[in-house]
């Protein structure tokens, strides 16, 4: 490797990043328990599979619904709302915490990603930040949501959109990037 090579950190053995072995046993446990009872299970066995996250750290409120073919990923880092529903193929990225508020709609395909990379280290160490959604959000198909986004209350996310920055409440947000288009409810002028 040359010096022109270093100078834009190319990859080499500083990138090899072990986990601890706790971590890794965890990681372990869970995806036996998701390949062999979660993703086997039949389309409305939703509590059986709200039981299994919880018993691996989930915090599952009420009412919630997730699709058998849904990917979780550390389930201990998720909180999800009272009737929460979470679509076929949705992937929850759970690498830091990931929260939900009450009736939050997550449409096939969404993805929820907590953790990246600082590309501007040549080690490029994985970066997480939380994602917390508010009551009352409808995330379109195929949506993805990504580190350290905060999307407010009644908010709706375009299908297809890509959001890396805060999504203000109650309005619709479209695009990639994902940017606030209108108020999700017209106003009719007869409100107090």
């Amino acid at each position: 490797m040359t010096h022109e090579d270093m100078r834009y950190g190319y990859p080499d053995e500083r990138q090899v990043v072990k986990a601890p072995w706790r971590s890794q046993l965890r990681r372990a446990l869970w995806l036996l328990a998701y390949y062999t009872l979660f993703k086997c299970s039949l389309r409305p066995m939703y509590a059986w599979r709200n039981w299994i996250l919880r018993l691996h750290g989930a915090k599952i409120g009420r009412g919630v619904g997730i699709q058998r073919s849904a990917r979780i990923d550390c389930p201990w880092n998720l909180d999800l709302g009272d009737y929460t529903s979470v679509g076929e193929q949705a992937w929850l990225y759970a690498l830091d915490k990931i929260e939900t508020g009450e009736f939050t709609m997550m449409s096939p395909r969404v993805v929820l990603c907590t953790g990246t990379h600082d590309f501007t280290i040549p080690e490029m160490p994985v970066v997480t930040k939380p994602i917390r959604i508010g009551r009352g959000v409808f995330l379109g198909m195929d949506a993805y949501i990504g580190p350290g986004v905060v999307i407010g209350e009644n908010a709706v996310i375009g299908a297809r959109s890509v959001v890396v920055k805060d999504m203000p409440a109650g309005m619709i947000c479209v695009g990639h990037p994902c940017r606030p288009l209108k108020p999700r409810l017209p106003d009719d002028g007869n409100k107090p």
